[in-house]
């Protein structure tokens, strides 16, 4: 068991609803526990009702009634809340409360949004969170808030949401398309180029078995950017650009390839203010690229140059941070800027549009 920087348990497991206990004794103590499941990971796990059916009954735990299943993807999080209030609704139907939890099952944009419903509902109920995806297992799952979109702004709306758990098991990822595969490095460098340089020297010797899908090679990048996470915690860096590069393509670019893109800017930004030497800025863009995770880029030409309406991304960073908007001072290294220099940021766009 690891410890995250916010002190609730972060399990890596192998096949949680097998033989492993660990999500049983997480669950000891809880009265009842209600599963929200991503509808891709159901569709997509071959008898994954028939294994958490009997791993329930093994181990004693009981189910506040049917599971509930929603549809993944961005789409979710931008509906007016209806997926939300579907949530809280089955919260409120099976009377959960605070000694009950919720247990999320899915991707990133799964678990915001049924963090948002518990926070909200009958004043808060436990979340246990079970991420599916690449990017989620390292990323999205350690959120200390759950957040969903309105009007076109990105994570409009944010409530504190710390959960109880985290499990990640990352035979989920077998099933996911090879574009969330990709993007999923994307997450693991920016970490390493936020916060440890031994990380991303660790993530340059995997790549070529992480490109080439090598079986196990999850458990390796997810378990050295656990150790990252239990010793440095986490970082924001880039995801103002990730979230604006989401929005103002009107959520098709999938926010893997976001976060790529906007530590690729952060990158050359970086080289433009003289705080990063191009060949440390080469080393990024060589880890995002062999992965595939710069894959957005070519579609993403017509954003970059949008350079105006993408720096309105800093702008709206700065409006709900009390500390600035992450900047890389060097590579493994990032401070927050209050008045980030707009000017690199314009000269990296640039750059990204010609190459």
């Amino acid at each position: 068991m690891r410890k995250n920087s916010s002190s609730y348990p972060v399990e890596l497991v192998s096949d949680v609803f097998g033989d492993s206990p660990v999500l049983a004794d997480i669950l000891s103590g809880v009265s009842r526990v209600l599963l929200v499941a991503d509808l891709n990971v159901v569709q997509r796990t071959a008898g994954l009702g028939t294994k958490i059916g009997r791993y329930v009954q093994a181990h004693g735990i009981t189910l506040a009634g049917s599971p509930v299943v929603i549809g993944g993807g961005e789409k979710i999080k931008s509906d007016g809340l209806q997926s939300v209030q579907t949530l809280a609704t089955a919260i409120l139907d099976a009377k959960l409360g605070r000694d009950d939890v919720v247990l999320a099952l899915g991707g990133g944009t799964l678990l915001d949004v049924a963090g948002y419903a518990a926070a909200q509902t009958r004043g808060g109920v436990q979340i246990v969170r079970l991420p599916t995806t690449p990017l989620s297992m390292m990323g999205a799952a350690f959120a200390d808030r759950a957040s969903v979109n309105l009007a076109s702004v990105k994570d409009a709306l944010r409530v504190a949401s710390v959960p109880k758990a985290v499990v990640v098991d990352p035979t989920f990822a077998a099933t996911v398309l090879d574009g969330v595969w990709r993007s999923g490095m994307g997450e693991a460098a920016r970490l390493a180029v936020a916060m440890d340089t031994t990380l991303l020297k660790k993530l340059e010797k995997l790549l070529p078995d992480y490109a080439a899908h090598r079986p196990g090679i999850l458990d390796e990048v997810v378990q050295a950017v656990l150790a990252t996470r239990a010793k440095k915690g986490g970082s924001d860096l880039a995801l103002w650009a990730a979230n604006r590069f989401e929005s103002l393509s009107g959520y098709k670019q999938p926010h893997g390839y976001g976060v790529s893109l906007g530590l690729l800017l952060e990158a050359q930004a970086a080289v433009a203010r003289g705080a990063l030497s191009e060949a440390d800025a080469q080393r990024v863009r060589d880890l995002l690229q062999g992965c595939g995770a710069l894959d957005g880029l070519s579609h993403a030409q017509h954003l970059l140059q949008q350079a105006d309406a993408l720096l309105c991304g800093l702008d709206a960073w700065l409006l709900g941070s009390s500390e600035g908007v992450p900047t890389l001072s060097a590579l493994g290294k990032s401070a927050p800027a209050a008045a980030p220099d707009r000017e690199s940021y314009r000269a990296a766009l640039k750059g990204m549009c010609a190459g």
